[in-house]
């Protein structure tokens, strides 16, 4: 390797800096890269001034052409691809897609506001609802005979009228009868179904913050084990009012147990 080669070397390392100092300066355009260009244009040009009459070309300098011609080319790609990137997000957008997306995010939160109010309200017209009806209430449901009472010729002493699901009648020994009201009544032939059904509409004020109590009383054997727990195929009120709690969407549990 001659002098004028070395020479030429070194000047060229040092336009190469140069380039690389001035491809950081913000003063460059990001999209065009018109003054890099010229740098390194300027660099390739000084690179093939070597004459090739002098000789083969040095590994070194052959490596420092390929490189500059790979970084000229990776440039113009760089510009393309921005000016690509910039045209498609001008005709994606467009020039009122900002204003758009704040409108639509305001009117979500419009109706956001305008939904927890309503259902504010609707759970507060519930309750009172269910306040109108008497926040204590009273059922009574009578089972039918069972095959030993059956089998000892033992005879229904309720009567029921179809017109008045909240009356019921006893009859006394002297064919005399009394008549009870509570605010439902049950009959034989009402299944496990029918009572939750009533105390369904107690059981959602739960998830609204009240506190709610339901139990049955009675004498031993009416069937109150039956009507509270049931059996697995049959389930009871407890075993219902879970599944009822349990199974709705949208709502967070957290069970402490205290020993």
């Amino acid at each position: 390797m001659n002098d004028l080669t070395v020479q030429m070397i070194e000047e060229i390392c040092d336009r190469i800096k140069t380039v690389q100092i001035s491809d950081s300066s913000p003063s460059l355009s990001p999209t065009t890269g018109e003054t890099i260009n010229s740098e390194e244009e300027s660099v390739s040009n000084r690179i093939r001034q070597v004459s090739p009459s002098q000789g083969p070309t040095p590994p070194i300098l052959q490596k420092i052409i390929n490189l500059s011609d790979k970084i000229q080319n990776l440039k113009k790609e760089h510009s393309n691809l921005s000016n690509q990137v910039k045209t498609a997000k001008d005709s994606f957008l467009g020039p009122n897609i900002l204003d758009t997306l704040q409108k639509l995010c305001n009117e979500y939160e419009l109706l956001k506001k305008k939904y927890l109010q309503e259902l504010s309200e609707r759970k507060r017209l519930y309750n009172e609802v269910i306040e109108l009806k008497r926040n204590i209430r009273v059922f009574c449901r009578c089972r039918p005979l069972n095959q030993i009472e059956i089998t000892n010729g033992s005879n229904y002493v309720v009567e029921f009228d179809s017109s008045q699901d909240n009356e019921l009648q006893i009859i006394s020994s002297d064919s005399s009868k009394k008549q009870f009201k509570f605010d439902h009544v049950f009959g034989p032939e009402d299944n496990q179904e029918a009572v939750f059904a009533q105390t369904k509409p107690i059981v959602a004020s739960v998830l609204d913050g009240y506190n709610v109590c339901i139990f049955a009383y009675g004498q031993t054997g009416t069937g109150k084990t039956f009507t509270m727990e049931g059996s697995p195929e049959n389930r009871g009120v407890n075993y219902r009012t879970l599944d009822e709690l349990f199974s709705r969407e949208r709502w967070h549990y957290e069970i402490w147990s205290f020993c």
